[in-house]
């Protein structure tokens, strides 16, 4: 009889036993999912977000065509949405949006767009925009894509006399130097390499 009693006393600790093991594995199981969806939670990069980049070769509106693309990177990490960055360094590709090349009449145009950057190993589709680059603009001055200074003032002066009259033009504003510009044989906009340009995010998306 005690025999009976011991077998069945062992039986019901060895049950005990097994059931506080399948319920400690369920809430290691439980937490550990809870682990992963965390790590798998996106950071994303909100619409309005600027992205200075530089950019990594020479594009001009005399031989730049819709569609090209073109490489930078990006200047200075950006922050984004649940602690995500990209960081500066990061690999940029984009296409040129709109070329216009110089000439009578017409002042030339540059506008580029950003389409996806490399981050942490993943190429990641992220859509930006930048104002366009036209000639004679106070833009494309401080960007120095078209004549400023001294190139605009050669230009000028030789609207305005003989030559000569160069270093006048220098000091001629922006308008005029547009005017000179839009008729003559026309000045390019060449975007230099390292030149860095701030784009826009034009709508939200999720980094992996």
């Amino acid at each position: 009889m005690n025999h009976h009693r011991l077998n069945t006393l062992v039986s019901v600790t060895l049950l005990g036993a097994a059931l506080w093991l399948l319920n400690s594995c369920n809430e290691t199981s439980t937490v550990a999912q809870g682990g992963s969806n965390n790590t798998a939670s996106s950071h994303s990069v909100q619409s309005g977000t600027r992205i200075d980049v530089a950019l990594g070769g020479n594009i001009s509106s005399e031989t730049a065509n819709v569609g090209d693309a073109w490489h930078g990177t990006v200047a200075q990490s950006v922050t984004v949405q649940n602690g995500g960055m990209i960081p500066a360094g990061s690999q940029v590709n984009g296409v040129v949006t709109g070329a216009i090349p110089a000439k009578r009449g017409s002042r030339a145009m540059l506008d580029l767009g950003v389409r996806s950057i490399q981050v942490n190993g993943h190429d990641e589709s992220i859509t930006a925009n930048s104002e366009p680059v036209i000639a004679g603009s106070p833009r494309a001055r401080n960007l120095g894509a078209i004549a400023g200074g001294a190139a605009a003032g050669a230009l000028i002066g030789k609207a305005v006399g003989d030559g000569k009259n160069a270093a006048v033009g220098g000091l001629i504003g922006g308008a005029a130097a547009a005017g000179v510009v839009a008729n003559s044989k026309g000045y390019q906009v060449v975007l230099s390499d390292g030149t860095v340009m701030s784009f826009t995010v034009s709508q939200t998306v999720a980094m992996r």
